[in-house]
């Protein structure tokens, strides 16, 4: 059997084929599955680990919260899963769930101190589902972004498209 070269023409159309094959591959491509610590600098972690350490649960008076926006920039537009809990912040006209924050812990955002903003994902849904249970935990699953929101309940340095949200 003789090899054939493609004739000039077809070029543009294999060149086409490669580059949509490429991109169908990435677009299929599977979330990374993130730990909370990875949203933060190393540095950032070891100094709300030593600050934790030395809150005072005893009082009634609120303790001084660790505060950080300080982001990972190469997690910016990633596909991306991670498993936390459900703070609702908004719903649609039927009590469907919207908006939320995702948290690490159960708690945090009720209890004090919360977490730092940045871990805290501000979590949009495409479409509204029906309002979850907040004591289970979630993976959310979508493109993350840093972008910092914030609100009376929190502020959070990621937010995130959410394409599904399922149990833990």
């Amino acid at each position: 059997m003789k090899f054939m070269k493609p004739a000039i023409c077809d070029m543009p159309r294999l060149l086409i084929a490669l580059i949509l094959t490429s991109i169908a591959s990435f677009a299929l491509a599977e979330p990374r599955e993130l730990e909370w610590l990875e949203l933060m600098p190393e540095e950032e972690v070891q100094a709300w680990f030593e600050e934790s350490a030395n809150i005072d649960h005893s009082g009634f008076a609120a303790p001084e919260p660790f505060q950080s926006f300080r982001t990972m920039p190469e997690l910016d537009g990633i596909k991306a899963r991670i498993p936390g809990f459900v703070v609702p912040i908004e719903t649609d006209g039927e009590g469907r769930l919207k908006e939320f924050f995702l948290v690490p812990y159960f708690g945090a955002c009720i209890h004090v101190p919360p977490p730092p903003a940045n871990q805290i994902i501000y979590g949009r849904l495409e479409r509204p589902i029906p309002m979850v249970n907040i004591w289970d935990a979630f993976w959310m699953e979508g493109t993350l972004n840093i972008e910092d929101v914030a609100n009376e309940t929190a502020a959070s340095a990621y937010t995130m498209d959410v394409s599904r949200l399922e149990l833990y």
